[in-house]
């Protein structure tokens, strides 16, 4: 954390730095992947507004900034993303969104694009409730000696506005942290499961042309916008009742019975879909789940093969035919697994965490409710990992002068804003993203541009994160006032990655510094 001298602020985590840092509408500007921009779904969020200190307690990284808005502390993101990450479509400050579905009571967004209704978090605005509007503006990084409309844009939006600057390391250079974790036909088996629907085309007026979003009145982008929020609803509608599908046969397994009766299977019962999934289960490694819930997987997947040799002749859903030339299955319908075995031996990056999702139910006990939040992980984690084709992570492991030049072109911004009232930095490298051994000279560069930029007479710095006391007298030599370290280093075998990971337990978010200015 930085703090103002005669300020300091002592935190170990955004959540906590939140309530305490800043009040009601401020902006909120970040230079991150947008990983952390999406939504865990979340009940009770009522308790956001009156309990916000508790609640901040329970979410993590990747899902603490549209809560944030709901609970009325941030009104405005400006994301400034580098090059290569086109996870959301650029654009001049627009307002959205963000309230309450009407049906389930979880958080969604009105933003009428493939990053939120692929994670199923879309919802129209006529279906929400509790309505809190909030501005958004994406940017792509530029040169440090451009000024192009958008940049523009941000520093007339900030003009006399308090905002936060929120950093990940993992914008200068990031890496997909999944690429080596699951092979080829599993990421083939989660695609055919956790792909959402193709939007249908937006259907203007006969004759109209492509609509130039520069150009276009304030009529048309309405009408392009309506157009656009009602396909997203379609699909994510769609989307959502399929994933409560497959969450149900999940849960199922996770008690230790099959997923379906072979006596009595429901007529809507996909037998192609149910054997895809537990092909997909029975793939992890073989203590990923208890014994009686992997008997149970592999019961279900008996059942699904011997219906699906039954109904041979006939043809599975539309949805099971994505990219079905991806899906290798033999003669017996056994998936081919030629690197399926998750070695906890592998030396390949943790994969993000994953927020483990409450279990409801009093009558599970411990163990079965160990299993139960296993299965929630795995359908929460897949269904972002689907349709990598078409949406993937961003993997851009950046050259040292990439990295000066991001660098540069975010300094060249700030040089022409205000002091931020709060800054936060995040490292990513417990969750695979920033790479290892780029870390240490991206963290430098940044505090030196923080030096440059803002001096060091008025920042005082909180480090939080394994291995900060080895970083503290570097900062000091620099001038850096260190107020607080926090964290030790830890030395942590492969194989208990591999295993925290399929069990879901929760990692610590290493944040690298909170400041007020």
């Amino acid at each position: 954390m930085l703090s103002p001298s005669g300020a300091s602020t002592s935190v170990s985590s955004r959540s906590s730095a939140l309530p305490i840092s800043i009040g009601d509408d401020d902006a909120f500007f970040r230079k991150h992947e947008p990983k952390e921009f999406l939504l865990m779904v979340l009940s009770c969020f009522m308790s956001i507004r009156t309990q916000i200190c508790a609640f901040l307690m329970h979410i993590d990284i990747e899902n603490w900034i549209f809560p944030a808005i709901f609970a009325k502390y941030i009104n405005h993101v400006i994301w400034l993303h580098p090059p290569w990450s086109n996870q959301l479509t650029n654009r001049h400050p627009t307002q959205y969104f963000i309230g309450q579905c009407k049906s389930s009571e979880n958080l969604a967004v009105n933003i009428p694009e493939p990053y939120f209704y692929n994670e199923g978090i879309y919802a129209h605005r006529r279906d929400m409730k509790s309505l809190v509007p909030f501005t958004l503006t994406v940017s792509t990084i530029h040169e440090s000696n451009t000024m192009c409309s958008a940049c523009t844009d941000i520093t007339s939006e900030l003009i006399n506005e308090a905002f936060i600057l929120d950093v990940d390391l993992d914008a200068f250079s990031t890496q997909d942290p999944f690429r080596e974790f699951y092979s080829a036909e599993q990421f083939a088996l989660i695609d055919k499961l956790f792909t959402a629907p193709r939007p249908p085309p937006l259907d203007l007026h006969p004759g109209t042309c492509k609509v130039d979003a520069a150009t276009a009145t304030s009529v048309e982008a309405k009408v392009v916008f309506e157009s656009a929020s009602l396909a997203a609803k379609v699909v994510c509608d769609e989307h959502k009742a399929h994933l409560s599908s497959l969450w149900r046969w999940m849960r199922t397994l996770a008690t230790g019975a099959p997923a379906v009766d072979e006596e009595r299977v429901p007529s809507f019962c996909d037998p192609h879909e149910l054997l895809a999934l537990a092909t997909l289960l029975l793939s992890l490694p073989l203590d990923t789940f208890s014994p009686h819930v992997h008997a149970a997987i592999q019961t279900t997947h008996a059942t699904a093969l011997r219906l699906v040799q039954q109904h041979s002749d006939t043809t599975s859903i539309p949805r099971l035919g994505i990219n079905d030339d991806l899906l290798d299955l033999d003669e017996i319908g056994q998936l081919r697994l030629s690197h399926c075995s998750l070695s906890t031996e592998s030396g390949s990056p943790e994969p993000p965490k994953k927020k483990q999702q409450r279990v409801d139910s009093e009558d599970l006990n411990d163990s079965e409710k160990t299993d139960v939040a296993i299965m929630a992980c795995l359908h929460d984690l897949w269904k972002s990992l689907a349709d990598r084709e078409n949406y993937p992570l961003p993997h851009h492991v950046s050259t040292a002068q990439e990295q000066g030049e991001l660098v540069a072109g975010l300094e060249s911004l700030l040089n022409r804003l205000h002091n931020p009232c709060l800054i936060t930095v995040a490292r990513s490298v417990e969750d695979g993203y920033t790479p290892a051994e780029q870390v240490a000279d991206l963290q430098m560069q940044f505090f030196e541009a923080l030096r440059r930029i803002y001096g060091v007479e008025i920042l005082s710095v909180v480090l939080d994160y394994d291995g900060a006391a080895d970083d503290a007298p570097i900062l000091r030599s620099m001038g850096f006032e260190v107020v607080d370290v926090r964290g030790e280093a830890q030395v942590t075998s492969s194989s208990s990655l591999g295993e925290r990971h399929m069990r879901c337990q929760p990692l610590n978010y290493p944040n690298l510094a909170f400041t007020s200015l």
